[in-house]
């Protein structure tokens, strides 16, 4: 896909600016606001990256299109011979996404941002063991009314992005309780948006009810004991 997918932005973004503004947006305008989306400084930078090329994007896992708006915006301030009238950076990025997300190679791997990957991913597997516990059968307590507190922590280092996500709770007090924390680790593999299988390692803390690896361990001994039938 030897970058394919920055041309057909590029050529987007021009066809929509003619078509809605009667703007004739130049090509090396349209590659420098594209290479900003992904993540880039400049064009030049785009190309020049040998250890992510954008053109492996299509093997990414996840692509995660973090704050595009404020690049743009960032890269359209040094930009020299615009054209007048250009649309908002908002809406340049919406032309960027709306080619992504009819690619059908990519449109399927697209998350908004870190913090809501990082959550999903998080709370897949710190509620995990309440969905084994409804798949065998077995009432319990939903962790969920409990009332979290949950907080993302995002690191970005040059080949990947760390992400820990902790769980508190309940909201409502003033010394809320640890209940877990999730490290989720995103290996770069093209440009600063597209990223492999995330490494996910949970942490439980203490052994309160409510700890899903307590619960899980209850599962089992009601399954090993023969009180609930195997699956």
């Amino acid at each position: 896909m030897k970058l394919e997918i920055t041309k057909a932005c590029a050529d987007s973004l021009r066809t929509f600016t003619q078509n809605n503004y009667g703007i004739q947006l130049k090509p090396t305008h349209a590659h420098e606001i594209v290479a900003a989306y992904f993540g880039y400084s400049s064009r030049a930078a785009l190309l020049a990256d040998k250890k992510c090329p954008i053109e492996t994007l299509k093997d990414a896992e996840l692509i995660i299109l973090n704050h595009p708006m404020q690049r743009i915006e960032q890269r359209l301030k040094t930009l020299a011979n615009l054209p007048s009238g250009l649309p908002s950076n908002d809406i340049l990025a919406a032309t960027v996404y709306k080619t992504i997300i009819t690619n059908e190679q990519l449109s399927e791997k697209v998350w908004a941002d870190f913090k809501e990957m990082a959550i999903a991913y998080a709370e897949d597997r710190v509620f995990h063991n309440e969905k084994m516990m409804r798949m065998i059968g077995i009432d319990g307590f939903d962790q969920r009314e409990l009332g979290w507190l949950i907080h993302v922590d995002i690191k970005t280092l040059e080949t990947d992005v760390m992400l820990t996500v902790t769980y508190d709770y309940p909201a409502k007090t003033e010394k809320p309780s640890r209940h877990a924390s999730v490290a989720v680790t995103l290996p770069r593999i093209s440009g600063n948006i597209g990223y492999g299988e995330p490494k996910v390692l949970p942490t439980f803390y203490n052994g309160h009810f409510s700890d899903p690896n307590f619960r899980l361990r209850h599962a089992d001994e009601l399954l090993s004991s023969g009180m609930i039938p195997m699956l």
